[in-house]
């Protein structure tokens, strides 16, 4: 009687440690799998890449250990209370052990990501359809940018010539994380609620690079078109849509002491324009009460059907033949801007000098694509004149940087991804199309010469009615071809491109032409490589979908 009933005790004091081992093991197993199947997917064993995975192996871990252990508790509890189980002395001590240990792992394995590497931080400040020749450290004359001028131009290196590859929100802002052209890495938009392609797993992006070398990662955008599920959150411990502002500011104080990557993008100079009315007065008075002040003033107090009636109530209120209309709609673009200058950009370096890391934060301003504004008879960003393709790029980086310094040299966005893991002293991966411009960035281009302008190639892929829409910037000529139209300007004599020089010069549109061509021989050989897989497919979910009714992406 006396070896059962010391069986039974030595069983009883065995069962929870028993049972904690067996949560421990087998949220291990499940995340171990996941976290294999993801990086086995993603490429990032080969790419050395393994803290991508364990990333996943911890995201996987933590919800099903818990849930694991606290079964074993419930388990224990109810075996107790049908007197199935007598807890003997010292029972316990065993598995508070074993949870322990895997307490301990994870702290540690928090430490080491808290820690980081020791590299400086970055943040990408992308402001959507911006265009470079409306801000003061460009040349414009009104006071749209006195932030950006004082704060990032004054004190950083601004790029006079950077060409946008696309001008669209999603291929453009793909170009800028992967380094790849739009028909490379073939993320178009979303033609309204129709699925479209995601990015190729073997694809790696800068955030992915960054995590790997050990960076907190984050992006907070306003959704729409940088949609997570496109495949923008690759490397992201952290993506999020809206209310970019406070959730950056908060998550910048709590990663401080870390090596970190925040990327922030808004839709504040996005038409429909509308600021403030004492802003749009700043930039023109003249307008008075008439239709699109009615409808700026709907829109700014919500006075309408859903989000997707307010670009074409602003625009149905806008006459495209009147100069004064056209005039009217530039100015509130202009004040748009000096908002985003005002409200968002002053308050978001402010921040990083309130953490005391803005000595030690390369901070890198863009944006996507320009806007046009009837120069060519259009408005919006459907077209590849300078207008919409020239867009700013200014790098601040105190200490590494010259402060105040200017590169006059043509430059595209594909370049700006191999430029900033450089200057941060990141390994670039393989395959990136861009080059760096550290060095011109640094005024070192006699020891580290950049190479020859090989021209900036820019592309409409995802166009209704299909087609391809492609561009090229080569010296002073601009060739653009629109299915079987061609255009050639000269911006030597010509900067605004009015001037149709096609027919007068033949030879150079036969030339530029057999350069584009073998560019995109080329970008269909990297397509096979780096293009979206044929079974990786996303559809705008509901909220994605009012938020491209908002932009007047869909009817």
């Amino acid at each position: 009687m006396r070896d059962r009933s010391a069986g039974r005790s030595a069983r009883g004091s065995r069962l929870p440690l028993v049972l904690v081992a067996l949560a421990l093991a087998g949220a291990a197993a499940i995340a171990g799998v996941a976290a294999t199947r993801e990086a086995t997917a993603q490429g990032w064993f080969p790419d050395g890449l393994w803290r991508l995975a364990l990333d996943v192996f911890w995201r996987r871990f933590d919800p099903v250990a818990g849930a694991g252990l606290a079964v074993v508790v419930a388990a224990l509890v109810i075996l107790r209370l049908l007197g199935r189980w007598r807890p003997a002395a010292g029972c316990l001590r065993p598995a508070l052990v074993l949870a322990g240990v895997a307490i301990a792992v994870r702290l540690g394995a928090l430490a080491l990501d808290r820690r980081g590497p020791g590299l400086p931080n970055l943040v990408l400040i992308s402001i959507d359809t911006l265009r470079a020749d409306r801000l003061g450290t460009y040349g414009y004359p009104l006071p749209t940018s006195p932030t950006l001028d004082h704060r990032l131009a004054a004190e950083g290196v601004t790029f006079e010539h950077v060409f946008s590859q696309s001008p669209k929100t999603t291929p453009s802002h793909m170009t800028m994380f992967t380094s790849l052209y739009p028909c490379e890495h073939g993320i178009e938009l979303w033609e309204g609620a129709t699925a479209g392609p995601v990015l190729n797993p073997r694809v790696d992006t800068l955030a992915e690079v960054l995590r790997g070398a050990g960076y907190a990662t984050a992006a907070f955008t306003g959704g729409a078109h940088m949609d997570r599920a496109r495949g923008f959150d690759q490397g992201f411990q952290r993506y999020r849509h809206d209310d970019q502002l406070r959730r950056s500011r908060e998550w910048l104080s709590a990663h401080a002491g870390h090596s970190f990557f925040l990327f922030f993008h808004t839709y504040q100079v996005h038409d429909p324009y509308a600021p403030p009315p004492e802003l749009a007065t700043l930039f023109d008075g003249d307008y008075g009460d008439g239709p699109i002040v009615a409808a700026v003033r709907r829109i700014r107090e919500g006075h309408i059907d859903g989000w997707g009636g307010t670009h074409r109530l602003f625009w149905n209120a806008v006459d495209p033949t009147s100069a004064r209309d056209r005039r009217f709609v530039s100015a509130l673009y202009d004040a748009a801007i000096r908002r985003m200058d005002d409200a968002t950009l002053g308050p978001l370096l402010a921040e990083l000098d309130t953490l005391g890391i803005a000595r030690d934060t390369l901070v890198v301003f863009t944006s996507d694509h320009g806007e046009a504004f009837g120069e060519h008879g259009i408005f919006l960003h459907d077209d590849l004149y300078a207008g919409t393709l020239h867009v700013p790029l200014i790098l601040r980086f105190p200490g590494r940087l010259p402060a105040g310094a200017r590169v006059t040299q043509r430059v595209r966005l594909l370049d700006l991804m191999p430029t900033v893991l450089d200057l941060l002293g990141v390994p670039p991966p393989r395959g990136m199309q861009g080059r760096s411009l550290a060095a011109a960035a640094r005024g070192t281009t006699s020891q580290d010469p950049t190479p020859p302008d090989d021209g900036a190639i820019s592309e409409y892929g995802g166009r209704p009615g299909g087609g391809v829409f492609e561009s090229l910037r080569e010296g002073s000529q601009v060739l653009i071809r629109d299915r079987d139209r061609v255009l050639l300007f000269d911006q030597a004599t010509d900067p605004d491109e009015q001037r149709d020089r096609a027919a007068e010069d033949p030879t150079t549109v036969a030339s530029m032409g057999a350069s584009l061509d073998a560019w995109r021989t080329r970008c269909h050989e990297l397509a096979a490589h780096f293009g979206p897989r044929s079974t990786d497919r996303r559809a705008p979910d509901p909220e994605t979908l009012r938020q491209l009714r908002a932009l007047g992406y869909v009817e």
